[in-house]
């Protein structure tokens, strides 16, 4: 799955992966790979990183938060 709105949401904040992944204490590479669809971030992961672009981890991160996923409603 394709994740090209955290890569837009990133951008809008005029974050490069290296600054995003300092700010969620996440390897730059996982921050590419996440937004090419070819990694799945821990559940940790995913909420550091939505709180990093300000966003809410359903938002950023259906797959884990959204209702019935077993996350946040």
């Amino acid at each position: 799955m394709r994740r090209s709105h955290l890569k837009i949401a990133r951008l809008s904040l005029g974050l490069t992966a290296l600054a995003l992944g300092e700010r969620a204490a996440i390897h730059e590479e996982k921050v590419f790979q996440v937004e090419r669809g070819r990694y799945l971030p821990t559940r940790d992961e995913a909420i550091r990183w939505a709180a990093a672009l300000g966003m809410r981890p359903t938002k950023a991160f259906p797959e884990f938060f959204a209702a019935g996923a077993g996350g946040e409603k």
